[in-house]
């Protein structure tokens, strides 16, 4: 079966096969999504809804299918905070889709929203047709149309998948969901309970703007970041506050833990003497979160879905837009704790999430102090990362991408001084091993995002990593910070490479990555 999409208007032509569902069939049970997880049966064929709301089944060839159509929703974010937002099978997060390494998937979107859609699979290897960027790798999914994304489901992983159209409004409307990827061979389990937890910023009108987060994850740890740190603390930062930034970044007043700001967020159930995995992501399009959870230190194990050798123990870590950690801690401390981000402002906002040990229901603890003062942060030199990225068979490449841009409130973002789709591509071979150092001459920090396949960071501000962590985003702190990074140009394809903001991406920072 060749691994292309399949654009189908509401006449129902180029149907997937034969025994797939009608559009009544699929709008009729897409409409029960809410109802949470439950069998159904469409005439004789079975489909099982996952946990989160995921609508699939098998065909006889053993290929997963899973229906997801996009729509409007009116969304609560909390108790009297209702907006007019956008959702896949009707809630945010949308449906998490659970495989196992190397399956095979079909996936099947129906655009009901009143404009075009797509969507990227992030930190998955899917083939170039099935990267869901416009103009790019497919058309748009118009209004009323249905797009099938096939591809088999690789690296193992915390993954998610997202809208890449519009994607300045269409992220932060709540089209955005996890993927995970478990590792083809069983292994020995090394946790009892798991959680995967989205955050994301809101612009809703109806609370205080939040304060910014421009500085990155250098910021969380009370520096500018770059090579400016060291000679000008804090103070250009503040001087050139009101300089900064982009007239098209929303006014962010309202924060999410999977789709619910505190009070509404769901509590986090655990028993004495468990080893518990959360699986973070961060959806949101401008804010960096500082992860803390009361009482508890934190373990990392993997960075966007990668393993480590082994886990680093911190209280706090930071997570720029689109990265994700998957962190262990062990419930030896009963009682009733905060998880929450410990950014200024971010709590009040609804950052924060309830952990609730057995027999301690109801009682809510005190919100520790804001801030990371005296906190062991995360950071990438940290990590130990694994050998798992395909080895390189052809030429050296290297390049040099120099970040710009957002002075004087300009929209305008730039590498190496141009403005996409006039930036100059990596042009690769596969097997190519590729090498680029970003150098940030900007005053805020950018988390870029390489699409198609994912990189080891080599050196982070000048100073080397002594076993690569692997990644495929990466914060590139301002003020003159600099990331080196490597892969194998594997993957075929034009691939898009770009800040995750989405007002940055907008704006003209991205590239490509063409490997032939």
């Amino acid at each position: 079966m060749k691994e292309q999409g399949h654009l189908r208007d509401d006449t129902g032509t180029a149907a997937i096969k034969e025994e797939s569902f009608s559009r009544r069939e699929f709008l009729k049970i897409s409409g029960q999504i809410g109802l949470g997880a439950l069998a159904l049966t469409v005439g004789n064929r079975a489909l099982s809804m996952g946990q989160r709301g995921a609508i699939q089944r098998k065909d006889a060839a053993g290929i997963r299918e899973i229906y997801l159509e996009a729509r409007e929703v009116d969304w609560e974010l909390a108790p009297g905070k209702v907006i007019r937002a956008m959702a896949y099978n009707g809630q945010i997060p949308g449906p998490e889709i659970r495989l196992k390494e190397g399956e095979r998937v079909r996936i099947v979107l129906k655009n009901a929203l009143p404009e075009s859609t797509t969507i990227h699979w992030h930190g998955v290897d899917v083939p170039n047709p099935m990267d869901g960027v416009p103009g790019i790798t497919q058309d748009p999914i118009r209004p009323g149309e249905t797009f099938v994304y096939e591809f088999k489901a690789r690296p193992p992983g915390t993954r998610w998948y997202h809208t890449h159209f519009q994607e300045h409004r269409q992220l932060d409307l709540g089209l955005y969901a996890p993927f995970i990827i478990e590792p083809a061979e069983e292994k020995e389990p090394t946790f009892d309970r798991e959680y995967t937890l989205i955050l994301d910023d809101w612009a809703t009108g109806m609370g205080p703007p939040l304060p910014s987060t421009r500085a990155g994850t250098a910021g969380r740890r009370g520096s500018m970041g770059g090579m400016m740190e060291d000679m000008m603390g804090g103070m250009m930062e503040d001087m050139m506050g009101g300089m900064m930034g982009s007239k098209q970044t929303p006014v962010y007043d309202t924060l999410t833990i999977n789709g619910k700001a505190y009070p509404a967020t769901e509590p986090l159930h655990v028993h004495k003497g468990e080893r518990v995995r959360l699986r973070i992501i961060n959806a949101s399009a401008d804010h960096t979160h500082v992860l803390r959870l009361a009482g508890h230190r934190l373990k990392v194990t993997h960075t966007d879905g990668n393993p480590l050798t082994q886990s680093v123990e911190v209280d706090a870590i930071p997570i720029a837009p689109s990265e994700r950690y998957d962190v262990l801690f062990v419930a030896n401390r009963p009682g009733t704790w905060f998880l929450f981000c410990a950014e200024p402002g971010h709590p009040d906002a609804g950052e924060r999430v309830l952990v609730v040990y057995d027999g301690y229901e109801g009682i809510e603890p005190e919100m520790p102090p804001e801030g990371v003062t005296g906190l062991n942060l995360w950071h990438y030199r940290l990590g130990l990362g694994k050998e798992i990225l395909p080895k390189p068979f052809g030429q050296e490449r290297i390049f040099n991408l120099t970040l710009s841009g957002g002075m004087m409130g300009s929209d305008a973002w730039t590498i190496n001084g141009r403005q996409y789709p006039n930036t100059e591509p990596l042009r690769l071979r596969k097997g190519d091993l590729v090498r680029v150092r970003f150098l940030n001459h900007s005053m805020e920090a950018h988390p870029m995002h390489l699409h198609g396949q994912s990189f080891k960071v080599l050196a982070v501000n000048g100073r080397k990593l002594s076993a690569p962590i692997v990644k495929d985003s990466i914060d590139v702190e301002a003020h003159m910070g600099s990331v080196d990074i490597e892969f194998t140009a594997y993957n075929p394809g034009n691939w898009f490479f770009h800040c995750h903001k989405p007002m940055h991406m907008q704006g003209g920072m991205i590239t490509l990555a063409k490997i032939g």
